[in-house]
């Protein structure tokens, strides 16, 4: 490697970097693409496992250290968070399917929804990461979880193991979802 005696040279290197990320991502975007490849993200609510396709998701973090509440808001409005500057609402997911509050952990983790129109998280017991497919889900579910079965959106398979797919455009679509205030 060369010798970087510079800010120039510093500036320089991070560009190179930044073009060469960008460019592996494109080709890996192409790939995927020619292999018919689906990606989600593998996480928890309650003591089922379940996957949100990733083109519905914006980023994963874990749940801030400060959350300021919404009074006056359903019990499954976790709060309102600063996000890198911007403020981002958090709903419960489990607390709006079940009733019951997540505790929240280190395993604890928001999901930023990748919706045009509602920028906003979903709080989640735990994510596994992401998971990788050679085809897309099937249109069926095999959920009969009554409270989770309208946002299931199909069901896929890899060696033995069977996940249902979560549709957050389902969950923002709900009438009760986007009305957040306390009756």
């Amino acid at each position: 490697m060369s010798d970087i005696n510079s800010p120039s040279d510093i500036i320089a290197l991070l560009q190179d970097i930044e073009l060469r990320s960008q460019k592996s991502v494109a080709d890996q975007s192409e790939q995927d693409a020619l292999h018919g490849s689906w990606t989600a993200i593998d996480f928890r609510i309650a003591e089922n496992h379940y996957l949100i396709p990733l083109s519905e998701t914006r980023e994963v973090f874990p749940v801030p250290k400060q959350i300021t509440p919404v009074p006056k808001s359903e019990p499954w409005v976790f709060g309102i968070a600063n996000l890198r500057g911007e403020l981002l609402p958090l709903f419960d997911l489990k607390c709006f399917l079940y009733g019951q509050a997540t505790k929240v952990n280190k395993r604890s983790r928001i999901v930023v929804i990748n919706h045009p129109d509602l920028y906003s998280g979903i709080l989640i017991d735990e994510v596994f990461g992401l998971r990788h497919f050679q085809h897309d889900p099937e249109k069926i579910s095999t959920s009969s979880d009554s409270a989770i079965s309208p946002y299931i959106d199909g069901t896929i398979a890899q060696q033995d193991t069977h996940w249902d797919v979560f549709s957050i455009n389902k969950l923002t679509n709900e009438q009760r979802f986007l009305n957040a205030a306390a009756a």
